[in-house]
């Protein structure tokens, strides 16, 4: 379902506790920032995107109390979500839960996407994958 036409992987997610840090450790490693650091209230993080020599990354810190972020931190846990971008958004997220994916998160417009809609399925794998609704 991810491989059609109109679905495309955008980005891998990142937990951080210091996004200078982090933005620092993968600067040498190639990659530089792909636009400003944003703040979403709804999600409770703070973040950014880089871009480089490899897959886009987006980094996660926590922004407040009770944010997902500090699940993942408290565990030990980087990387924990593939984001595809989709402009079949209902469709694409009604697929992924009728193959046994739980909505964990969402659709809730995104501070990071200008408002588009985002949803996190957990897959029966324990793969956590965000879905991005495309820009008109």
């Amino acid at each position: 379902m991810l491989d059609r036409d109109g679905c495309r992987f955008h980005h891998l997610g990142l937990a951080c506790r210091d996004l200078t840090k982090e933005s620092a450790a993968w600067t040498g490693l190639g990659y530089r920032p792909e636009g400003p650091i944003f703040v979403d209230p709804v999600q409770k993080i703070r973040g950014c995107f880089l871009v480089g020599p490899g897959p886009r990354l987006e980094l996660l810190t926590p922004e407040g109390e009770g944010s997902p972020i500090e699940g993942y931190l408290a565990r030990g846990t980087k990387i924990y979500h593939q984001a595809f971008e989709s402009d079949a958004f209902e469709s694409d997220l009604a697929a992924l839960t009728a193959q046994g994916g739980k909505v964990t998160a969402g659709p809730v417009p995104a501070v990071a996407f200008d408002g588009r809609r985002i949803a996190f399925v957990l897959l029966p794998t324990l793969n956590l994958i965000e879905l991005i609704e495309a820009a008109p």
